[in-house]
């Protein structure tokens, strides 16, 4: 049986392999290696990141056994040089590429998100979304195919969807410039199966190197079927069931005959395009679309509210976790850097998990925004967290009457020292250099807008270089008993020791991974290491 496990590598891959896996290098060209994140029939994937920049990426290099093989090498470059060439926003970034003493590396970004394939298990989307959706892949082939570049292998895993909603195609390591011509017998045995059988067009099947842009197009036919139906197609496709305008369209995206389908992405985005700016879409949507839609604008609403991207702040790396889904709605947090070189980060919550927590969020991104005015106009005053509780709190209780769960975080390199107040998180999880447990540093305050006269406090602690902070809205159930309160902690004292030597991002993400209960909403972590 031929080993398609190259194939189907992303650069967002699990580590499924069960062979043992390589040593892990500490460098990889200029790169710093932290972890392996798969390996495949003739690639192996690494997290890295930016020596200088300190940005996550993904290394992806040649595996040792083809690094003599002629063929495998130049087409690990052919990849390399596609990438580099197709700049477009929907398609995965090249930001380095080249020789290390092992052979040959790709560096590329990595992508916070799912593959589409997760996607369409875990939502349901309205049809509206899913059409939207589908046009962002299919401006990316547009952007492929403008440059003479065939995918060959366009499915969901290859398609990823970050947290802000936006697509990637990734994984060209089988792709083609449309006037190259494939000779089969120089391909390496692991690789004469171009494609995957159940997204692959007729005429591919029948012969892998004989494709053309419409083959792609047929791929995409068959995600678009997915994406509207809800899960996986496994190769059934029966569109009796679509809208009728729309079946339309995917009767001829999923043309047998190649001249029968469409010739261009072009005309395939203009139909659908029509489609939704049409009448038809509305006539023709299930009824159930319109509380989809709904809940679609309301995340959508709430993630806005919060930064797209972390700050780059020299003093530290920083790094982000958080759930996904509608229960996420009421989550909020940002980030300012004060004249007097310090940094404060505040993370909030609505404390009922309904529509209205929208509204409630944006009220106090409002309300944050503008007292935090006071101090980024190069004023002399000096940010005091209690103060700022007690002014936000008293806006609450006068003109919102709704209670919201706040933390805020304030860090001054220049006297190593760090400040942190809770109204209704937990404690704030502070590892210093050189210790075995983190240290547990509790600031109970009761939830904002809470009691018009609450009085606030806050906890100092040192704040060193190589110190590890775990800032988060995790904590544990109302209802929890003394010993599961016990239990939740250690489990969370684990996560963060275990997964120490990674980096801001990555360990952000393990520890969500691990530490979270699952019917607790919002949920979301930060670690913040400080850089020596």
């Amino acid at each position: 049986m031929v080993d398609q496990s190259f194939y189907k590598q992303s650069t967002l891959p699990d580590l499924t392999s069960g062979e043992t896996p390589p040593p892990i290098p500490e460098k990889i060209g200029p790169y710093p290696i932290e972890a392996l994140f798969g390996q495949g029939g003739m690639s192996l994937l690494y997290l890295g990141h930016h020596p200088e920049t300190r940005q996550p990426l993904v290394i992806k290099v040649l595996s040792p056994a083809y690094v003599t093989h002629p063929e495998a090498v130049e087409r690990f470059l052919q990849e390399a040089h596609i990438i580099e060439m197709t700049n477009h926003p929907n398609i995965v970034k090249l930001y380095g590429q080249g020789q290390w003493e092992k052979g040959l590396y790709i560096a590329m970004e990595l992508i916070h998100g799912i593959s589409l394939k997760q996607f369409i298990l875990q939502h349901c989307l309205s049809l509206r979304r899913a059409l939207e959706i589908v046009l962002q892949v299919a401006f990316a082939l547009h952007h492929l195919h403008s440059h003479g570049v065939i995918h060959r292998d366009l499915k969901p895993e290859n398609i990823l969807i970050d947290e802000e909603g936006e697509i990637r195609v990734i994984d060209f390591g089988v792709a083609q410039l449309h006037d190259e011509e494939t000779d089969e017998s120089k391909i390496p045995t692991e690789s004469r199966f171009l494609g995957t059988p159940h997204y692959m067009s007729p005429e591919q099947k029948e012969n892998p190197s004989l494709v053309t842009f419409a083959s792609d197009i047929y791929s995409l036919g068959v995600v678009l079927y997915e994406l509207i139906i809800g899960k996986l197609s496994f190769g059934q496709v029966d569109l009796s069931g679509l809208p009728k305008g729309l079946k339309l369209i995917a009767k001829k995206a999923l043309a047998v005959s190649p001249k029968e389908r469409y010739q261009k992405i072009s005309d395939f985005i203009q139909d659908v395009s029509q489609y939704l700016t049409s009448g038809d879409l509305e006539r023709e949507k299930p009824g159930a679309d319109l509380l989809k839609e709904f809940q679609e604008s309301l995340l959508k609403a709430s993630t806005a509210l919060s930064p797209v991207m972390l700050p780059s702040w020299p003093q530290m790396d920083l790094g982000l976790a958080r759930a996904k889904g509608i229960n996420q709605m009421g989550l909020y947090y940002d980030f300012f850097h004060l004249p007097d070189n310090t940094f404060v980060i505040f993370l909030g919550a609505s404390s009922i998990l309904s529509p209205e927590s929208v509204a409630y969020i944006a009220t106090l991104k409002g309300m944050l925004a503008m007292y935090m005015q006071q101090f980024t106009l190069n004023s002399p005053k000096t940010f005091q967290l209690r103060e700022c509780a007690s002014q936000l709190n008293r806006m609450l209780c006068e003109d919102l009457r709704q209670q919201l769960a706040l933390a805020i975080l304030s860090l001054d390199p220049g006297k190593d020292r760090l400040s942190y107040l809770s109204c209704g998180f937990d404690a704030l999880y502070h590892l210093p250099e050189g210790y075995a447990k983190p240290r547990q540093l509790t600031s109970d305050n009761p939830l904002l807008g809470a009691f018009l006269n609450a009085d606030f406090s806050e906890i100092s602690d040192n704040w060193n270089e190589s110190d590890v902070l775990i800032f988060d809205t995790l904590m544990p159930l109302p209802d929890s008993t003394p010993q599961e309160i016990e239990q939740f902690h250690r489990l969370l004292e684990e996560a963060i020791t275990e997964n120490l030597l990674l980096s801001a991002q990555r360990q952000a993400e393990a520890i969500l991974k691990k530490a979270t209960l699952p019917n607790l909403y919002p949920k979301a972590i930060f670690s913040i290491q400080r850089i020596v």
